[in-house]
């Protein structure tokens, strides 16, 4: 015959766990589409673009023509 459980402990740890993974993903859909969300700003777009035009950093701390350049 199957036993039931009689302590909550993991119970209440698994309905914790779950709820506090419920509301995480509640909030990340709110802040995308919710009121404030056009003030969002594409942070990867715009470091693209300062690429394009010539003054964002470097990651290796190179300029990339010095990089082709050989001494």
């Amino acid at each position: 015959m199957i036993e039931t459980i009689q302590d909550p402990t993991l119970f209440l740890l698994f309905g914790s766990v779950g709820l506090l993974l419920f509301d995480s993903i509640g909030y990340g859909i709110y802040t995308t589409v919710g009121p404030s969300s056009h003030k969002l700003r594409d942070t990867i777009k715009d470091h693209a673009r300062m690429h394009e035009l010539g003054f964002a950093q470097d990651h290796n701390g190179q300029n990339e023509n010095e990089a082709e350049h050989i001494h």
